[in-house]
């Protein structure tokens, strides 16, 4: 009976390493296919036609995506360009802004109007009695 035991299990193991064996000639003979072409014949084209047409949609998505990721790179430089300007325009008109604004300047251009800057100062009124009617 131990014999017998013994015999079945070695002839177990003969079994698996020829399997894995036939396996790995197998994926090395598919390997040799793709590369000689091979899989291109009559028969194998058909047999690997939903393969193939799956490999074709991947590559025309990738070609897709790439015309995608080129357009969208060169408009987010667009408008980092655009918003170079308009930060240096902000920054001008800021400046110019506060360079018009001073005292001096609002007197200057409002002579021309016939307007002219007080000399007293402004004088604060004093109410004592605060009543809504």
């Amino acid at each position: 009976m131990i014999k017998n035991e013994l015999k079945d299990t070695v002839q177990e193991k003969l079994k698996a390493n020829t399997s894995k064996k036939s396996k790995k000639k197998k994926s090395k003979k598919s390997l040799v296919k793709v590369l000689n072409g091979e899989f291109l014949s009559r028969d194998e084209l058909v047999k690997n036609l939903p393969f193939i047409s799956f490999i074709g949609l991947l590559l025309v998505i990738l070609i897709g995506w790439g015309y995608y990721t080129e357009t969208v790179g060169k408009a987010e430089s667009n408008l980092e360009k655009d918003l170079g300007e308009l930060n240096s325009e902000y920054f001008t008109l800021g400046s110019e802004f506060n360079r018009l604004s001073r005292q001096t300047q609002v007197a200057d251009r409002l002579k021309e109007t016939g307007l002219n800057e007080s000399v007293s100062p402004p004088k604060k009124l004093k109410i004592k009695k605060y009543v809504f009617d």
